[in-house]
């Protein structure tokens, strides 16, 4: 290692040909490439904060090609080479990290992310990573970087696997950091932040940012990964969120901003604390969050409206209450009816996420949730397919009720049917997929709630690009054909 400082660069991984260009590509452009990788920007800001020369490479928004990401990396000659992971990218890091050992061999590749974290071992088997870092990010990094330019010994760096004498080590877990207001504010400057576009059905207020103020997440949803952040919960504080907020509109222009936290609303005095902050401050932004039926009150959604919500998306998951029960989502029909019924009353244009091919989920507890669906006053709806990963609770499980479609963890994607409950099939599992979007939006009550909200040609637009993401989606859908690879 050189005795300068050394040049971090800190990459978000290119998609391969089939991801970009496919035949669900417009899903994924619409949902992967809508907000920017937030933790990287804060690993950047920190070690920005300690002074050392960092850089973002977001490859994939960029629409870059694994030549040409590598070839603008090796034209920069970073020192440390820092690329995030997602289980679904699992094959693009290898390919990555390979070709960046084979152009600039005196890097040190580290893998961080949400795979690693939860399959550290599966990983580190490639020997093209270094180290790997596992759970946050922020000091980990700092503090191997620091070890890396001193020559220092890694074994004292909390929360990594390294190679040492041609084995993999692997050192005391770091704890999580508990006061978040410490972290410096995420450094979007490096980012390309025109770039990200929001769902055609995510406006009208551009441009439009995102935030993340909490992490971990206290319940048990079997479909949630917790190999990360946990399931302690923490928070920056109101005042640090609306510092960021201020920042936001101050600095970029910005008109809204969606809080993507796994889970925002952990209490109401902690949405009213927000709140009651924004207003204080006169601040003037539109926002949008995700709410839990199970906490969301009138009072508390109607001081949200007062501050600027304009949105509120809201957890179902499924509408039969044995499968509710089943996947721990800890919440009722009943309270999902009196939340989406509120939310509508005042305003706030709400959005119900949904899955289906749950473990226990049948064609009849299926159509029970698109009938469930429909029967709320929801704006928009986002479904998804159900899909058993490494760090979920239904990983250990769920092989006694259903099996996988593809051991290929690039086909994880959430919007492919890799897991099929036992009774169902692939095609069924399709249809029932188109069903549920065809029979919730082609009615003219949903016509009418989103053709009230076009004020302009800039929102005419953005609902005609939704209506082609919604055409996608009714068309014929087959499964990719790959070579195998397997998911252990």
């Amino acid at each position: 290692m050189n005795e300068k400082r050394p040049l971090v660069y800190l990459v978000n991984p290119p998609m391969a040909h089939d991801q970009r260009d496919g035949r669900i590509s417009k899903i994924i452009k619409n949902l992967f490439f809508n907000s920017p990788p937030l933790g990287l920007a804060y690993i950047a800001a920190v070690l920005e904060q300690h002074e050392i020369p960092v850089r973002i490479m977001d490859a994939g928004v960029e629409g870059w090609s694994f030549e040409e990401t590598v070839n603008r990396l090796a034209a920069a000659r970073p020192d440390i080479v820092g690329i995030t992971s997602s289980t679904i990218q699992s094959i693009n890091l290898v390919r990555l990290a390979q070709m960046v050992r084979f152009r600039l061999p005196g890097a040190t590749i580290v893998l961080g992310g949400s795979y690693v974290s939860s399959l550290p071992d599966e990983a580190m088997a490639n020997d093209c990573y270094d180290i790997a870092c596992i759970g946050e990010g922020e000091y980990t990094m700092l503090e191997l970087v620091e070890a890396l330019r001193s020559g220092g010994d890694l074994s004292s760096v909390k929360g990594i696997y390294f190679r040492k004498d041609g084995k993999v080590v692997r050192t005391e877990p770091r704890p999580p950091i508990q006061n978040l207001d410490e972290l410096p504010l995420p450094a979007r400057h490096l980012l390309p932040l025109g770039k990200y576009v929001p769902q055609p059905n995510d406006g009208p207020y551009l441009p439009k940012f995102s935030m993340i103020t909490s992490r971990g997440c206290p319940y048990r949803c079997i479909f949630c990964d917790h190999s990360t952040f946990g399931i302690s919960y923490r928070s920056h504080s109101a005042k640090r969120i609306v510092d960021e907020m201020e920042e936001l509109v101050r600095r970029y222009g910005v008109q809204d901003i969606a809080f993507v936290d796994s889970l925002f609303m952990v209490s109401r005095k902690r949405v009213l604390d927000i709140a009651d902050e924004i207003i204080a401050r006169g601040l003037k932004v539109h926002w949008t969050c995700t709410t839990r039926a199970n906490i969301a009150d009138e009072p508390t959604l109607r001081r949200m409206k007062e501050s600027g919500c304009w949105r509120t998306r809201i957890g179902i998951e499924a509408g039969n209450a044995d499968v509710l029960s089943f996947i721990r989502k800890g919440v009722t029909r009943e309270q999902i009816q009196e939340v989406t019924q509120t939310a509508e009353r005042l305003g706030l244009h709400p959005k119900g996420f949904f899955m289906i091919a749950h473990p226990t989920d049948t064609e009849a507890t299926i159509r029970e949730t698109i009938e469930f669906a429909k029967s709320l006053p929801l704006t928009d709806i986002t479904v998804q397919f159900n899909t058993p990963m490494p760090g979920t609770e239904q990983w250990e499980f769920f092989r006694k009720y259903g099996t996988l479609t593809t051991e290929d963890w690039s086909s994880f994607t959430y919007w492919e049917p890799v897991f099929v409950p036992n009774g169902l099939n692939v095609d069924k599992i399709l249809e029932l997929y188109r069903d549920f979007y065809r029979e919730f939006y082609l009615r003219p009550i949903i016509i009418w709630r989103h053709l009230k909200m076009l004020k302009g040609i800039d929102d005419v637009k953005r609902f005609v690009r939704g209506l082609q993401v919604l055409l996608g989606i009714f068309g014929p859908m087959t499964r990719r054909k790959r070579e195998p690879r397997k998911a252990t």
